[in-house]
């Protein structure tokens, strides 16, 4: 269940996420929550372009978790510079058949025995249906289809149309492969998919414009924009905040909002091709948490074995401002010179790991209306069906890689 906000509150994010004041015209920026009565003034250039550096498959030594139960897993190590199908898990077995078994898998679902391998829901919902149809599925004969219509948002202003799994032991280092078909034009999710952190007890729902305990948990979500390009947005007990150029909440500061929120830090790679429709790709993530007390944890991610964005010590340079870090800089007035990333420091207590895994397609009724306004106004024709489908799911503590 995410957390309800109007369409004017996540307008006045988006603007003041990535502009200063003073800086006339709009600009695009951070997802979802409300900033208040005050979104500031719009910024009159766009963050610089480039492409995202590359990296590749992690080496045969990454981490492996810890002991089941509910104790933290063991550190794995960073992501390397392997070729995508050297030695990783999607190499090892040919078609997946047997990944789920290895013991470096947490999770794995391909849809093909039904429900049951999710702790929610068990069955069939109004927006989640498991179909059998060979000609659609990406392998075998079933899939998860999600679907939210423009009635189903006309009479529930905020839906949910999610998964969820919590795994049997807690990890430092994970890596999350699915396959993803977005068969229709039509509105992206506010919020889409979100791997979550925490002690044993720590639940990440509901907990927008929330900074949470760097002892109890973390968060990110993996977002698509209306361009149909990606973000991390991320929530941990470090993030900054959208009031103050510099990140703080400090009243009277440089570009103060004059409201204090926190919603999720938004880290968007440049250059990015937009992703296609109405067929499947695959989709990995990587994250790593922080050794306590550092600032070494890391985030990255790849299309089709590309990687597109690496977020981590050291890498890419870029500029904060406000909530958003701009891989090599930002052109507004309060941009200042770009500096390499310095790493996450996640969190704060050893206990505090990678734990659960939702599949989450988030819908608002008023920021679905203004992303379909947008799409109309580009000449498309616009479904009604906001239907995003789903396929091979594999979670684990090495690089998966695509399905060989």
């Amino acid at each position: 269940m995410r957390f309800h906000i109007s369409a004017v509150a996540w307008c006045a994010v988006a603007l003041s996420q990535a502009c200063s004041n003073g800086d006339p015209g709009p600009v695009t920026g951070g997802r979802g929550g409300s900033a208040g009565s005050s979104p500031g003034v719009g910024g009159s250039g766009a963050a610089t372009g480039g492409a995202a550096g590359s990296s590749g498959a992690s080496g045969s030594g990454a981490g492996r978790g810890g002991a089941a139960g509910g104790g933290a897993g063991g550190t794995g190590g960073g992501a390397g510079t392997g070729v995508a199908g050297n030695g990783n898990l999607s190499s090892r077995y040919p078609g997946d058949v047997g990944i789920g078994a290895d013991p470096a898998v947490l999770f794995h679902d391909d849809f093909e025995s039904g429900w049951g391998r999710w702790d929610a829901p068990t069955q069939n919902t109004s927006y989640l249906v498991l179909e059998n149809d060979a000609s659609r599925a990406r392998a075998g004969s079933r899939y998860l289809r999600s679907t939210v219509t423009t009635a189903h948002l006309q009479a529930t202003e905020y839906i949910s149309s999610s998964t969820r799994v919590t795994f049997e032991r807690r990890v430092d280092q994970i890596y999350w492969r699915f396959y993803a078909r977005f068969p229709n034009i039509a509105p992206n999710p506010h919020h889409w998919v979100r791997m979550a952190a925490g002690d044993e007890t720590y639940d990440s729902s509901g907990r927008a414009n929330t900074v949470p305990a760097g002892d109890a948990g973390f968060w990110f979500d993996f977002d698509a924009n209306n361009d149909d390009q990606f973000n991390f947005y991320a929530y941990w007990y470090k993030m900054r905040s959208g009031r103050c150029n510099d990140g703080s909440a400090t009243p009277g500061c440089a570009g103060d909002q004059g409201t204090t929120y926190y919603y999720g830090n938004v880290f968007e790679p440049p250059g990015q091709s937009a992703f296609p429709r109405n067929r499947w790709f695959c989709i990995e993530i990587h994250a790593k948490a922080n050794r306590v007390g550092a600032s070494d944890g890391e985030l990255s991610f790849w299309i089709d074995d590309a990687s597109v964005g690496r977020y981590g010590p050291g890498y890419p340079v870029g500029t904060w401002l406000r909530a958003q870090f701009h891989t090599n800089g930002c052109s507004f007035s309060a941009c200042t010179p770009p500096q390499p990333f310095t790493g996450f420091d996640f969190r704060s207590a050893s206990d505090v790991g990678y734990k659960s895994l939702f599949l989450d397609a988030y819908y608002e009724r008023n920021t679905s209306a203004s992303k379909r306004a947008v799409l109309e106004g580009r000449g498309l024709t616009v479904s009604d069906e906001q239907t995003i489908l789903y396929d091979d799911v594999v979670v684990a503590t090495e690089r998966i890689g695509c399905a060989r």
